[in-house]
């Protein structure tokens, strides 16, 4: 696994109250691409390490990369943005699965299952069967939980959403506004939506580096009463209409729901859950809150977040679970897979990929 430290990062893919949730459909316009790569393949055969390979590559010549991590496993890679080239490369396999639009033009299949030895894995199937099956089951158990978390804070956060405390979010969004938008560009901005955190097998993670990378200022929110959704919606539609590009980043848990906002052009960003940063404001949602609907909805709102953070810690004991099973599969395939095919694959994309002419944005 490539080292990400100070590296720019993104998830595609969450583990949410709904199930999985994706948004590699809406990650690059692919007619917009010179090459966009789509990695077909099982366990094991190389995909995230043909991606490091490319990407390291890449950075040696000069050029950014986004990286995208795996929610199911996030020291590995889905996927690499190279702006510079106009290039995209992703694991294009259930439960993300992603196919060329312009098959031929720009868009390339790299079927790295031909490494496998189907004659010595044969005598296997049974065992590969049980594997596959034994760490797919874990992510309903999962789902359910973060689902039932998810319900849990809503309970708790209801009776509080007021008209007038809905109000009141939207007025120190004016105010937060007031602060940090100085000017129009006279054109809209554009929307990049990424998951920024995920809820994965190693925990809650949230990409501080990224935020680092992009903003050296800014607000953490802390969100015991589910206001940061409101507030980053309406801070989101007001940068966009004055012409900033935003990173529009959802709750893992509940996609419908903003969890933070990023505005590279200002070094701005407005992040839930985050601790103390150098050059941010804190932001508490109770502040927000109708007094007298704090006094008499505090006590259970703390028990329900309680209650929450509990079922989520079991979600992600799931998804451990989940992540344990896939290495044991992986385990059955690595011995029978010619790894020469991957490198020789790494090396050919990324000769192709150099050639290409430079791009600005």
């Amino acid at each position: 696994m490539i080292e990400l430290n100070r590296r720019l990062q993104f998830f595609l893919g969450a583990n949410s109250a709904d199930g999985f949730a994706s948004l590699y459909d809406q990650w690059i316009d692919q007619g917009a691409m010179q090459a966009f790569y789509v990695l077909k393949g099982g366990a094991g055969c190389g995909k995230s390490t043909l991606m490091g390979r490319v990407a390291q590559t890449m950075e040696s010549e000069g050029y950014s990369v986004e990286y995208i991590r795996c929610s199911g496993d996030p020291d590995s890679l889905d996927g690499i943005l190279i702006p510079g080239k106009g290039v995209a490369m992703v694991d294009g396999t259930s439960p993300h699965v992603v196919d060329p639009a312009y098959t031929g033009a720009t868009g390339h299949y790299i079927d790295l299952g031909r490494g496998y030895d189907t004659e010595a894995l044969f005598p296997l199937r049974q065992q590969v069967v049980e594997a596959v099956r034994a760490y797919q089951a874990c992510y309903p158990a999962a789902y359910r939980c973060i689902r039932a978390a998810q319900e849990s804070r809503r309970r708790g956060c209801h009776s509080m959403h007021s008209e007038e405390t809905l109000t009141k979010t939207v007025k120190r969004g004016e105010n937060l506004l007031a602060r940090e938008l100085k000017s129009s560009r006279g054109r809209n901005g554009r929307r990049h939506r990424r998951f920024l955190s995920g809820v994965t097998c190693q925990g809650r993670l949230l990409l501080t580096d990224t935020v680092e990378l992009l903003c050296d200022h800014g607000y953490t929110i802390q969100d015991d009463c589910g206001l940061a959704g409101v507030l980053l919606a309406h801070l989101e539609a007001r940068f966009l209409e004055s012409g900033y590009d935003v990173y529009a980043c959802p709750s893992p848990e509940q996609p419908t729901h903003l969890e933070h906002l990023l505005v590279p052009d200002l070094a701005l960003g407005f992040v839930t859950g985050m601790g103390k940063m150098e050059g941010f404001r804190a932001i508490r949602t109770e502040s927000l809150v109708e007094k007298d609907l704090w006094q008499e909805g505090k006590s259970f709102l703390r028990l329900s977040n309680r209650v929450a953070e509990g079922l989520l810690a079991e979600g992600m004991e799931h998804l451990a679970q989940a992540k344990d099973l896939h290495d044991r599969l992986e385990a059955l395939y690595r011995p029978h897979v010619d790894f020469s095919w991957a490198e020789e694959m790494a090396e050919r994309t990324t000769q192709a990929i150099l050639a290409l002419p430079d791009i600005s944005d």
